[in-house]
This record gives structure tokens, C-alpha cells and sequence, in this order.
């Protein structure tokens, strides 16, 4: 593209991650077919579980806020594992407003094996070296700090 800084596609950056990432969404759609499951909703409940071992009250503001997944999609996704029967939701203690979210002894076993499927799809597409993880995780971190500081979004991490 002549009026872009970069002299061609290849030096793009920002496509770069675009295309890796959706070449890395879709062996993870691949590898939650099985349990019927969407990468968002996989997510949710993998965001549920970590909190709950964190014995935090989950809502879905602390979903989104962690999974940085918008609000209304953390709510249209909630119902859906709820008909699933993969959640439940109960009561908020103190909010009248929200309600405390945990997974079932179904969506607990639906995440174990799903988790066995995403792990191995990572394993398989991010590097096979574990410096070469260790120093991709670290730049991963740093891009998600320095923008949720410049967004002001919760720090999820």
C-alpha cells in the first residue's frame, strides 16, 4: 500500500498478529468441536473456574473484566452455558442487581477435556522451544499492560 509506513504486507506488524491469530482461532474452533463448545464460551468457563479457585464471587462484570470479553457478550454467552447446563447462577450476596456465577460438576468436566484439547493446540502452534514461550509470553504481557494503561481497562491479568 503506497501511503502506509510499511513498504509491504510483510513488514505489517499488526497483520502480522491478525493473521496468526486467526490461524490459531481456528485450530482452537476445530478443537472444541467435540465438546460443543465455542472458543467464548470455553473461555467463560475456563475465566469461572480461575476465580473460583481464587474464591472470588464471580459475576459477569469480574468474566469480562478478566477475560477483557464485552459485557453483552459475557451475558448472551452466560445464558447459553446456563441452558447447557454447563453453569449456574444464584443470588449475589450483597448486589441485588447481579448474580454469583459458578460451573457445574458438568461444565467442570467438559472444561478438563476441553483444556486437554486447547493445551495441545498451543503446544502444537506456538513455539517448540520453551525460551522462545517464555520470551513470546513476556511480550505478550508488556503489550497487554501498556495498553490497558493507555485504555484504562481493568487489569484482567
Amino acid at each position: 500500500m503506497k501511503f502506509a509506513g510499511c513498504k509491504n504486507h510483510k513488514e505489517s506488524i499488526g497483520l502480522l498478529f491478525w493473521q496468526s491469530s486467526m490461524l490459531w482461532q481456528r485450530k482452537i474452533k476445530q478443537a472444541l468441536q467435540p465438546y460443543d463448545l465455542t472458543h467464548t464460551q470455553f473461555v467463560i468457563l475456563a475465566v469461572i473456574e480461575e476465580l473460583s479457585e481464587q474464591e472470588i464471587c464471580i459475576t459477569q462484570k469480574k468474566i469480562s473484566d478478566f477475560s477483557m470479553i464485552d459485557v453483552m457478550t459475557v451475558s448472551s454467552t452466560v445464558r447459553l452455558l446456563e441452558k447447557k447446563g454447563l453453569i449456574f447462577r444464584t443470588p449475589h450476596k450483597t448486589d441485588t442487581r447481579a448474580n454469583s456465577i459458578s460451573n457445574t460438576e458438568q461444565g467442570r468436566n467438559y472444561l478438563r477435556k476441553a483444556v486437554i484439547a486447547v493445551e495441545s493446540v498451543d503446544k502444537e502452534f506456538f513455539f517448540a522451544d520453551v525460551e522462545n514461550n517464555a520470551q513470546f509470553r513476556l511480550f505478550l504481557t508488556d503489550l497487554l499492560r501498556k495498553n490497558m494503561e493507555w485504555s484504562g481497562s481493568p487489569n484482567g491479568i
